[in-house]
């Protein structure tokens, strides 16, 4: 349809079809977090392949960042959203604000089960949900921003991620619904924006969707499994300090941003921005 858009354009577009089905998302009866979070896959194909045709050609599905795993940073991707949950949680229990418990339901299972759990969780859930969303953020929308050069692509496109959580988090009750939304919305979206720029790390570094979509995972995962392991006199305590969108969590993330992103930097000057490139001959 829209064959020679800038790829500004292209990312606001997309961004804007990924909002709407957001919205409409939300407003279906019956609807649940997993179809909301399959909506930027959808509008990435629908963009591709409708709006801009660029999913007619190599270049475009190359451009995505599939065919590459970045297998050099998938330890850092495991490991920055491990020792962010882990130091929150420790500060946490260790100022006597939480502390640590065993769930009932798992007592007494052996501890050798606990590896094999976390790496099934990661592989089911970065092969699904993670990269669902993920081929959108960061392997169609931060490519398209990244002409704006590397820190302003990563902020936006982690600003833009934790908006388009708005409508399920405001109009249903199936995401974040602990605590006042006037705190919960603002810590939400600042995090949401710190840990865009290390997903943005992550794909500019090895030219790859893969290891954004493992962090993702890393990130869910963890947060669940400390979650579960915790006990507080407030569920608030968790989910304003070390909760998916804390402040510790935020902290965290800009603390291992801000040191990959200087080195990524060192290693690349910045007038050569990092960005997916398209293939010769593909769609503009």
């Amino acid at each position: 349809m829209f064959t020679h858009l800038s790829d500004t354009a292209k990312a606001f577009i997309f961004y804007g079809i990924a909002l709407a089905l957001g919205l409409g998302a939300a407003l279906l009866p019956g609807v649940s977090t997993s179809l909301y979070m399959f909506t930027p896959l959808v509008a990435m194909l629908l963009t591709m392949l409708v709006v801009t045709r660029d999913g007619y050609t190599r270049a475009g599905w190359a451009r995505l960042g599939l065919h590459r795993p970045g297998l050099r940073a998938w330890p850092v991707a495991v490991l920055v959203p491990l020792l962010v949950m882990a130091v929150a949680y420790a500060i946490i229990w260790g100022g006597g604000l939480a502390w640590p418990v065993v769930p009932a339901d798992i007592e007494g299972m052996p501890v050798a089960y606990l590896p094999i759990i976390i790496v099934v969780s990661l592989v089911t859930s970065t092969l699904t949900v993670s990269l669902g969303e993920e081929l959108g953020w960061r392997g169609y929308l931060l490519p398209h921003l990244a002409t704006l050069g590397r820190w302003r692509a990563a902020l936006l496109s982690g600003l833009l991620h934790g908006l388009w959580h708005m409508p399920i988090m405001l109009l249903t009750s199936l995401y974040h619904p602990e605590g006042e939304r006037a705190v919960v919305v603002p810590l939400f979206l600042v995090a949401l924006t710190i840990a865009g720029v290390f997903f943005a790390y992550l794909r500019f570094a090895t030219d790859s969707v893969w290891p954004a979509a493992l962090a993702h995972s890393a990130h869910n995962l963890f947060w669940a499994l400390f979650s579960m392991f915790t006990s507080a006199s407030s569920p608030l305590i968790v989910e304003y300090l070390a909760g998916d969108s804390g402040v510790l969590i935020a902290a965290g993330y800009a603390l291992a941003s801000a040191l990959l992103m200087a080195r990524l930097i060192r290693r690349a000057p910045q007038g050569q921005p990092l960005r997916a490139q398209p293939a010769e001959g593909g769609a503009r």
